[in-house]
């Protein structure tokens, strides 16, 4: 019997859209490598016979993806075939991915620019994608800014990723500020430039990797982010963009900084609903000191980004966190004790610490249920120093819950003197 006779049409396209959906789906809106995508998701299916061919050519939903400059050969770069490969999508949301130093030649992003004018309307993912970060044949800071110039009002999603533009007659890099008309924007990432939208009231989740040489010229004294639920920064201006948001529904911050720059004490909107903050620890930070006091309802507050603990140098750190210099008033910070002034905090993670950091911790936040410490002082220490410690810990164990490294809450396997694989 023929398959055909089995399975209908309609049939077909709701198994066919699995397998597509499959494909498609699990690429992440910043991929770090090519997707897979030498050919159609749906080639192999096209290949069984003429009736399925028929039917994946003639089914928008099986062209809303197309990838730009790399992964389907020296031919995508043809404007009729890109025309071809977006008008098969018919009106439906497309999701666009350009690896703008992929191409070959500059005339290759105008093919790309051209080809998707008709359809900038229906674009709901747009990702400028970052592969070798190289500047040969890139197009200029002016194609890109022509590109993001075009309304995008059913944008939801958008990437922009770490490729560098450089100047024709100087080789210097340069970075791109540049607003785009996105009213509908709910996810963003943006490496290197800052690419932000007039209208970001829908903005759920944004991620900014800048540097100090991103001067922000055209930011506002405020912008308002009304729905944001998660903000992630790395090397940015922290004073500066956390003056300006106003976010009163942030439940997740991440910064990840170099170093600590921050020369004065920003003045900061209050934080009533975060959660949880995630800060690398570069001691005392003005910046770091100001926000603190501001939320009220902080549940779980690490200083460095859990998942980043295998890249910590803690041989490197001798110093205490920067969140027991608050504490205590110790020297470095200027300031008398804080007091603290979150009820809610149960969790405190700590790339390095001690019994004694332990205690004021407890001391000081009565909510505290765990703290976990990557790396004992008292590791690198005299023999008397790692028997006081040892001396000391059930008894701050009776207290709270205590994990070293990666173990388990509640495992209870001791304190780690002898130095751990990775660590």
């Amino acid at each position: 019997m023929n398959i055909n006779e089995t399975i209908p049409p309609e049939l077909l396209v709701l198994i066919l859209d699995y397998i597509y959906a499959d494909a498609i789906v699990s690429i992440p809106l910043a991929p770090s490598t090519p997707p897979p995508l030498d050919h159609h998701p749906l080639l192999d299916m096209m290949l069984v016979c003429r009736s399925w061919h028929q039917v994946i050519m003639s089914t928008p939903v099986f062209w809303t993806f197309i990838w730009i400059g790399a992964g389907i050969g020296p031919q995508s770069l043809e404007a009729r075939r890109l025309k071809g490969l977006l008008g098969r999508s018919g009106q439906l949301p497309l999701s666009v991915m350009i690896a703008p130093e992929r191409m070959e030649r500059t005339e290759h992003f105008h093919t790309a620019h051209e080809a998707l004018r008709g359809h900038f309307q229906q674009v709901e993912t747009l990702s400028l994608v970052s592969m070798d970060k190289k500047t040969e044949n890139m197009p200029s800071a002016e194609d890109i800014q022509q590109l993001l110039q075009h309304p995008l009002p059913s944008l939801k999603r958008l990437n922009v990723g770490g490729f560098y533009i450089s100047l024709p007659l100087f080789g210097q890099s340069i970075r791109l500020e540049i607003w785009i008309d996105s009213p509908q924007l709910q996810e963003l990432s943006c490496h290197h430039h800052f690419i932000f939208p007039k209208s970001p009231l829908h903005l759920i989740s944004i991620s900014l990797t800048l540097d100090s040489s991103t001067h922000l010229s055209l930011i506002p004294n405020s912008i308002d982010l009304p729905l944001l639920l998660e903000l992630r920064l790395t090397r940015c201006k922290l004073g500066t963009l956390l003056s300006a948001f106003i976010t009163p529904s942030l439940r997740r911050l991440f910064v990840h900084a170099d170093v600590s720059r921050s020369p004065t004490r920003p003045e900061l909107r209050p934080y009533p609903k975060l959660e949880e903050l995630q800060w690398t620890d570069k001691g005392p930070d003005p910046t770091f000191s100001a926000l603190l006091p501001l939320c009220p309802n902080l549940i779980r507050y690490s200083n460095y980004l859990v998942g980043d603990e295998e890249n910590i140098e803690l041989q490197h750190i001798d110093t205490p966190a920067a969140i027991i210099g608050l504490l205590s008033g110790e020297p470095g910070d200027n300031h008398a004790p804080m007091t603290p002034s979150w009820p809610k905090l149960e969790e405190i993670l700590l790339d390095v610490g001690q019994c004694d950091d332990i205690s004021v911790l407890v001391d000081a936040i009565p909510s505290l249920k765990r703290i976990r410490i990557l790396q004992n002082f008292a590791t690198r220490s005299d023999e008397e120093t790692r028997q006081r410690e040892a001396t000391l810990l059930p008894s701050l164990r009776e207290m709270v819950d205590i994990a070293f490294w990666l173990d388990p809450w509640g495992s209870n396997l001791g304190m780690h003197f002898e130095a751990t694989e990775g660590v």
